[in-house]
């Protein structure tokens, strides 16, 4: 599995996609609230670990139901519908990327080294009971004993973990520094146009 750092600059790769254009009435500081509901949102599926660690058994249902594309259909449709109630936004643009946020999660898992059968999950049930990974992975795979609450705490903070983390820390950067620099080119491609033709006038 990936740690949250992936998944949170997974969800926060999707706020920045679904962003509103600059102008658009929503302040600097609503953007940067927005981003990290999504980064949030990128970690969500992960907190079935909670309902085993309450059980005794982190792994017990980890997963499961969460880790499904169906999950993060729901969960589009529940929130878009929420955020379209509070009158914040439209109900489908909202349910898209709140929907694409948990899924971000879901591609994160598909993309990590899994090397313990079953290998990789059911993201496609109840469509599918066949367990699916990507031909080729691009995250680092991390072991945690999801058999006992100690286990699952000591495995989480080893030094394998620690390794992983560095590794993630570098690829989010790397991301999202690379979003970054290609909204600027957009930006400058679209803005340099307009400049051009206002000096002809």
């Amino acid at each position: 599995m990936a740690l949250p750092i992936a998944h949170a600059a997974a969800g926060y790769l999707v706020a920045r996609a679904a962003r509103r254009p600059p102008g658009s009435g929503r302040s600097s500081t609503e953007a940067w609230r927005r981003a990290a509901v999504f980064m949030i949102i990128g970690n969500l599926p992960d907190l079935d670990f909670l309902i085993g660690f309450a059980l005794g058994r982190p792994g017990l249902v980890h997963r499961g139901f969460s880790h499904t594309l169906l999950a993060a259909v729901l969960f589009g449709i529940a929130t878009g519908a929420f955020v379209s109630w509070r009158g914040r936004e439209r109900f489908m643009p909202a349910a898209l990327a709140l929907g694409a946020a948990y899924a971000s999660h879901i591609l994160i898992d598909w993309m990590t080294t899994d090397t313990r059968p079953p290998v990789g999950g059911q993201f496609l049930w109840p469509f599918s009971d066949a367990y699916t990974i990507a031909p080729v992975t691009i995250f680092s795979e991390i072991y945690l004993d999801g058999r006992t609450r100690s286990g699952f705490l000591d495995t989480l903070f080893a030094w394998p973990v620690v390794v992983v983390l560095v590794r993630e820390l570098g690829m989010a950067a790397v991301a999202i520094g690379g979003w970054h620099v290609l909204e600027a080119l957009r930006t400058r491609a679209v803005t340099e146009p307009t400049l051009a033709g206002e000096d002809l006038a």
